[in-house]
């Protein structure tokens, strides 16, 4: 019984968060929803290119012997890094898939209220559809996770290639970032969302490879991928909210 209160809250504020979200789209003019439809559909078939192109490259390299430095970094990096293993588990959290489902849905919720629907469909989109593409390398090469830290305790029983904690981190960090940035008229409150992807995902990259994890050629690969769909989110809102008026506020 104690529960149906919090059921009603939660039903009553999508419900409202959803009638906002249809005032802003309908407010949005035809032009600017295909101009963000489209840069979104073709952006996201250049990620699936870009992704599968570093399958390859990276296969290619790894068959050479070129990444054989990997395990050896990842052993020197157990002695020089000043973050423990345990450290390393916490900090790595921020870019955990239920970190990011719910400052995705937190903050996507907000735009929609605010009756900005592309700035919402952009935020879940910078978490929702990168995954996909993760998953899809994941499958085309299922990569061994190290075991060079304690025997690969803490690494996964799926693929390592690329590292889907860094890209989806990069991708939701830096949307909300650049909308932070867009909205503030202060420099060091810019500077500060600047800073803010760029921070926590090098903890995210540090956590994953000092817990062994990942290898260093995963990472960057994730790194290129969250980089490029978050440069291509922007593309598609700056596209999309040209006509984007005070009435939305």
């Amino acid at each position: 019984m104690s529960a149906r209160p919090h059921v009603w809250a939660a039903a009553a504020a999508w419900a409202h968060v959803s009638q906002r979200f249809r005032e802003g789209w309908r407010l949005l003019p035809a032009r600017d929803r295909r101009r963000w439809s489209r840069t979104i559909i073709g952006g996201y078939g250049v990620l699936v290119v870009v992704s599968l192109l570093l399958l390859v490259a990276t296969k290619w390299a790894l068959a050479r012997g070129l990444l054989a430095w990997e395990a050896g970094v990842l052993r020197d990096w157990i002695e020089t890094l000043p973050v423990s293993f345990s450290t390393a588990v916490w900090i790595q959290v921020f870019g955990s898939d239920i970190t990011l489902a719910i400052l995705v849905s937190c903050t996507a919720g907000v735009a929609a209220a605010a009756r900005r629907p592309l700035r919402a469909l952009s935020i879940l989109a910078a978490y929702v559809l990168i995954d996909p593409v993760i998953r899809l390398v994941w499958l085309l090469w299922g990569r061994a996770r190290p075991t060079v830290i304690m025997d690969g305790a803490a690494a996964p029983g799926f693929a390592s290639f690329p590292s889907g904690h860094v890209a989806k981190t990069l991708a939701v960090y830096g949307i909300l970032a650049y909308l932070w940035g867009a909205a503030s008229r202060s420099a060091a409150e810019r500077t500060l969302a600047g800073a803010l992807p760029i921070g926590i995902g090098g903890l995210v990259m540090i956590g994953r490879l000092r817990m062994g994890a990942h290898w260093p050629s995963d990472v960057l690969a994730g790194t290129l991928l969250g980089i490029l769909w978050l440069l291509l989110l922007i593309i598609a809102l700056r596209r999309g909210e040209t006509g984007v008026g005070e009435e939305s506020s």
